[in-house]
């Protein structure tokens, strides 16, 4: 199965997907209008419903072929077309999230009384007692409207905190020991930035923005772990334009993620040696500094199947083994098998941090926990380290809960 063919059936079964969520969403606003309207009323305002999801559709799927085009670049669609559709997408995700677990709730509520109700009637006392009166339609409608005020707050929730935190790029600045770090090198400084997603959410100017506050950090050395484009051809040159004014003492390195093979990998590839940046896609650069010797080794993307790129053996062949070794890749959970290859230092992006999780209290209610095993942030095992960056950028919507980050990693021999 080529690419193309690989990206249709995704695009297919993902629609499909948002297709029936969009059903289940009708059919309980259907529910809650004739509860509310009645007569002519009631079947103008379902006929409006009907045609403005129609419209809203065509919108959706209009954005996909905008997208691969440079017309994503224009102001008026950006505001009219784009950031519109991927909120709505957002706001249909996330209200049938909350239904779905509306329903779940349900569910065990209703389990639970049947249980108790036939506990009841079990025992000589259930036999005598009343049967429950049924509930007043008019209390009914009260706790739909009620239910559906409550679901759509919830929903706007994540959107009204995006406003916040979308480019609200922090620094997130961590010290390393290495047992076998050259003390020649000690206090070596690596700028990380990961899943730029250049595109309809991510302009030049946005990119810009972001390289001047990685420069202000003055780091040595700058990594990219990965999707420097977001799904097109048509978004390299945006990240081409931005990517000249990063600078750094002992160069640019950089990977490739998944994103950048729904584009084209090797052009995406092309144009980051064009400014200067080592690619090492399945490869590895030697670095001498203070006559120490360091060795940057990247992998392509690690999909599954077919879509698996990553060649490990390939890109640490001939690595001095006492070299030490920093590893990108851009998916973190190749960190197993890469630090079994002798990788110091693993750099890692690909999760976004699940983009729209968050916290409530001690509750930590971020589904990528449950997708990947080292989701976000610093992990150590056998004297090896690992930083996984949450990334700059977004994907799919517009939305950002988990704040953007740039990393700023310092080196020390212990």
């Amino acid at each position: 199965m080529n690419q193309t063919v690989m990206f249709f059936v995704f695009f297919v079964s993902i629609f499909t997907l948002f297709g029936l969520m969009q059903y289940r969403l009708y059919r309980l606003v259907r529910l809650w209008s004739r509860s509310v309207y009645e007569g002519d009323i009631l079947q103008r305002r379902l006929n409006w419903l009907k045609r403005s999801l129609l419209l809203v559709n065509a919108l959706f799927l209009l954005q996909f072929v905008v997208r691969g085009t440079e017309w994503y670049q224009e102001p008026f669609l950006q505001v009219f077309l784009l950031y519109p559709m991927g909120l709505f997408f957002a706001f249909v995700v996330l209200s049938s999230l909350l239904v779905t677990c509306a329903d779940v709730i349900r569910l065990l509520f209703f389990a639970g009384d049947r249980m108790f109700r036939w506990v009841l009637r079990s025992s000589p006392a259930g036999k005598q007692t009343p049967e429950l009166k049924p509930v007043d339609p008019s209390r009914r409608r009260f706790l739909k409207l009620g239910g559906l005020s409550a679901a759509a707050a919830a929903g706007a929730i994540p959107v009204v905190a995006s406003l916040a935190t979308a480019r609200d790029y922090v620094i997130n600045r961590l010290d390393l020991h290495f047992e076998n770090f050259p003390a020649a090198l000690d206090g070596l400084t690596i700028a990380h930035v990961s899943d730029i997603h250049s595109g309809i959410f991510m302009s030049e100017q946005n990119m810009r923005e972001i390289f001047e506050l990685v420069n202000s950090l003055r780091p040595q050395l700058i990594m990219v772990t990965g999707d420097f484009v977001d799904t097109s051809d048509a978004q390299i040159e945006s990240i081409y334009k931005a990517t000249e004014m990063l600078k750094a003492d002992h160069g640019l390195f950089g990977c490739l993620g998944n994103h950048d093979h729904f584009a084209t990998a090797s052009k995406v590839s092309a144009a980051m040696e064009q400014r200067g940046m080592f690619m090492l896609n399945n490869g590895h650069q030697k670095l001498i500094l203070e006559n120490r010797e360091l060795t940057i080794v990247g992998i392509d993307d690690a999909g599954r199947g077919r879509a698996n790129f990553a060649r490990l053996d390939q890109a640490v062949e001939n690595v001095c083994p006492e070299s030490f070794k920093i590893m990108l890749t851009h998916r973190p959970d190749m960190w197993d098998t890469v630090r079994s290859y002798g990788a110091d230092l693993t750099l890692a992006g690909h999760t976004h941090g699940g983009q729209v999780g968050f916290r409530l209290g001690p509750l930590n209610l971020n589904p990528v926990y449950l997708v990947h095993k080292y989701a976000m942030g610093h992990f150590e095992a056998e004297g090896k380290h690992l930083y996984v960056n949450v990334g700059v950028g977004m994907v799919g919507v517009p939305i950002r809960m988990v704040k953007p980050e740039v990393a700023l990693l310092t080196l020390h021999s212990a």
